[in-house]
């Protein structure tokens, strides 16, 4: 890393910086990334530790290999993408460098978190309804910071909403667009790749659970503590639906 930016070679790369608040898609965005663009990066703590590789067996390697993949012609374009600016889910701050923000329904975001932080990672909660209470008003302060950025400066800050991410290519292709680099696999390519059930191992996952934005509708345990909770409106981000 050179003080005035970061050199793959002789290339500088294009730097970006990432908020996502937990469970928010994450890491279905970042496999899409790896076929859309050329992702360049220091070895961390967040990817080089047994959970990370961990994960990444819950994934098709033929959807892994496919990302790896190069169509003729496109010029190698490294971009840089700070996935802790801030800090890992640290408050969204706009700084030097563009802004890339992912936001989901609050509602299946909340509900992915507790069943990976209990089934995957073993978390040990107590009192479930101050637990979910706890993670709204997380949710709610991560992404008031994170709109209220964007309104501030939307050329400077691109948001992606992981439904449509999973609903349509025209979503990569404005990621592309965006960073301002020529995709190194077409978009259309990248995204019948990486939809949700193709880009993942069958068979039960604790990671990459179900990619489905419903799930937490069906628990009728679930729907009692929420509504015990009673979490609020959150139309402000675009999910006006009620639990």
């Amino acid at each position: 890393m050179h003080s005035d930016g970061y050199y793959f070679g002789t290339t500088l790369a294009r730097r970006i910086d990432y908020f996502a608040f937990p469970r928010t898609g994450s890491h279905f965005l970042w496999t899409s990334l790896t076929g859309l663009l050329d992702l360049v990066f220091f070895a961390n703590e967040h990817v080089e530790n047994p959970e990370a590789r961990q994960r990444n067996e819950e994934l098709n390697p033929l959807a892994t290999y496919a990302m790896k993949l190069r169509e003729d012609g496109v010029p190698f374009q490294p971009v840089h993408i700070d996935a802790a600016p801030n800090g890992l889910h640290g408050t969204p701050r706009l700084g030097a460098h563009p802004v890339l923000l992912l936001i989901r329904d609050p509602h299946p975001t909340i509900y992915s978190w507790y069943h990976t932080s209990v089934d995957r990672w073993g978390a040990k909660v107590d009192d479930v309804p101050a637990w979910i209470a706890d993670a709204y008003r997380s949710y709610a302060r991560f992404y008031d910071d994170a709109l209220a950025m964007h309104c501030a400066d939307p050329a400077r800050v691109h948001l992606v909403r992981f439904e449509e991410l999973k609903a349509s290519p025209a979503i990569l292709a404005g990621v592309a667009a965006f960073i301002g680099v020529r995709p190194k696999l077409s978009p259309d390519f990248v995204f019948e790749w990486t939809r949700f059930d193709r880009m993942t191992r069958p068979g039960p996952r604790t990671f990459y659970r179900t990619g489905d934005s419903a799930t937490w509708k069906a628990d009728a345990q679930w729907r009692e503590w929420l509504g015990a909770v009673a979490p609020g409106d959150f139309s402000r981000f675009g999910y006006p639906e009620s639990p």
